[in-house]
Formats: C-alpha cells, sequence, structure tokens
C-alpha cells in the first residue's frame, strides 16, 4: 500500500533510516535491488552513496507502512553486483502498483518542483505549503499546484471487435505499434479530445466511446484515460505528421505491441482476448 505525503512542507521533512525504501532516478531510469533471488526498491544505506548532498531529497509517503525517499541524478554509475539500473517502463510492469505509484509521484514532483522554483508573477523564490500541496509565493501570495497533462488512448475496433487500429507513431521505438492518443487541449472534453485526435490523425469517426480505465505515466506528467470505441465511417489513413502508417489488425496477426505495464497494452489485450473469446 502507498500513502503519499499530501503536506508539500512535510516531504522536505525528517531525513531516511537506513532500511527505508528509496527510489532514485536518473533520466528515464530507476535503480532496482536484486537480492536473493527477488527484486526490490533499493533501502538508503545502499543508495546514500549517490546522494551526496543532493538538494532534491524528498519524502514521497509511505510504501507498505514505512517511508519512502526519493531523489534524482543526472548521471548514475552503478558497480554493486546487487544494484541495477532499469528503465521506468519495466518498473511499472514488473513491481507491484503500490511501489508503481510511489515512483510515479516521485518522479513527477520532483520534475515540477524543478520546473517551479520562482514565482511567475514576482519571480520571488516558493517556498513549501504547509497546508496542501502547492507552492507558495511569500511575497504576492500566489499558489502553484502540481501539474497533470491529461491525454486520451482510444482502442478502435470494427468488424465486431475483431480487428483493432493500430498506428506507429514516428516517436516510437523501433517497430512498436500502439492506439491512437493524444493531450486534451484547453477547454475540451475528454470526449472531444478522443474525436479531435483520431480525425486528426487518422481521418475517421468513431461511436459507442467507453471509459476503461485510467493511469499515471510519469513522463514526465502525463494522466492517460483509456477508451474503446467502435469505427463508425471513413478511410483510416496515417496524417504523416505523427503517425508514419497505420491498419487493422487481429489478435493473431498484428506487429510489435507495447511493452507490458503501459495502459495502451493493458487496453490491446483486453481487446484481443475479447476476440478469442468471442471467437470461441
Amino acid at each position: 500500500m502507498f500513502e503519499f505525503t499530501q503536506k508539500l512542507s512535510e516531504t522536505e521533512c525528517a531525513f531516511p533510516g537506513d532500511n527505508d525504501p528509496v527510489i532514485v532516478l536518473c533520466r528515464k531510469n530507476t535503480v532496482v535491488c536484486h537480492e536473493s533471488g527477488s527484486k526490490r526498491l533499493p533501502y538508503w544505506s545502499e543508495v546514500r552513496k549517490f546522494a551526496g548532498k543532493n538538494e532534491s531529497l524528498i519524502r514521497v509517503g509511505k510504501l507498505d507502512g514505512r517511508c519512502c525517499f526519493a531523489f534524482e541524478c543526472e548521471t548514475l554509475q552503478i558497480s554493486d553486483g546487487i544494484l541495477e539500473l532499469w528503465q521506468i517502463r519495466q518498473f511499472l510492469h514488473e513491481f507491484s502498483e503500490a511501489a508503481s505509484s510511489a515512483l510515479c509521484r516521485a518522479r513527477e514532483l520532483l520534475h515540477w518542483r524543478m520546473q517551479h522554483r520562482f514565482c511567475g508573477r514576482c519571480r520571488c523564490g516558493l517556498q513549501a505549503s504547509e497546508r496542501d500541496s502547492g507552492l507558495i509565493c511569500p511575497a504576492c501570495g500566489s499558489v502553484y499546484y502540481p501539474q497533470l497533462a491529461p491525454a486520451v488512448i482510444v482502442g478502435i475496433t470494427r468488424n465486431e471487435g475483431r480487428e483493432l487500429l493500430l498506428a506507429h507513431n514516428r516517436n516510437f521505438a523501433g517497430n512498436v505499434y500502439s492506439l491512437i492518443a493524444g493531450f486534451v487541449e484547453a477547454s475540451e472534453s475528454l470526449e472531444a479530445a478522443v474525436a479531435r485526435e483520431i480525425r486528426e490523425e487518422c481521418g475517421i469517426e468513431v461511436k459507442n466511446l467507453q471509459y476503461v480505465t485510467s493511469q499515471s505515466w510519469p513522463f514526465p506528467n502525463s494522466l492517460m484515460l483509456a477508451f474503446c470505441a467502435e469505427y463508425a465511417c471513413g478511410t483510416a489513413r496515417a496524417d504523416g505528421v505523427e503517425l508514419t502508417d497505420l491498419g487493422w489488425f487481429t489478435s493473431e496477426n498484428h506487429p510489435e505491441l507495447p511493452a507490458h505495464g503501459s495502459v495502451a497494452r493493458a487496453v490491446i489485450d483486453r481487446i484481443f482476448s475479447r476476440s478469442v473469446d468471442d471467437a470461441h
């Protein structure tokens, strides 16, 4: 279980005990400890050597009843036999929901606080709030709260759910194909964002839109809101700007998919498993 620290001032309180779990972030990676055939977050005694006089050390909350801390390094060289550097995506797939929540909050808080050191109105240095999760300007009283970037992602099916639209985004690594996705614009509803993104990127219309699930996605501060929808009309074509290719695929015939641990893969697996069940 993960209980996050709500008062921002309390993230700066106390100091890790030797056996407190610590999230060490380095760009899109984190440190994992392998011990006796199992994996876990490292303890402070194992990673304090990386912290030095690191000013980004914060208390994230309580993880399984123990205080959990986090800090960030620009570079990290690991020679210890039990410590490994993992991609955050791999961590989100293989660790518990509680540990993943702690890591997501740590990364998002550290990124936000690095980006918000001074007041945007009067340029005074900001201070952590004693009342809530905000940063307060002591000069003009402006308050800044952690920012999330909501994004929609949608699995579009046709042929009674047996075919799924998958696309390759030019920013994807390798030859991975995934779902249509995009950020929600100011004043836009989630439903309107889904329709716009689909129309802009692949030129089709959908119907029977249904919410599925959500996921914190700390790259660096997204909240992914996942939907399923049915194809209504139009000819699917990649826009050539964000998408370089797309197509309709089945559970038996599809390209490389996103890694497990992402909401995209969860929605894809959900749709493909249902199509297999319906076929039987």
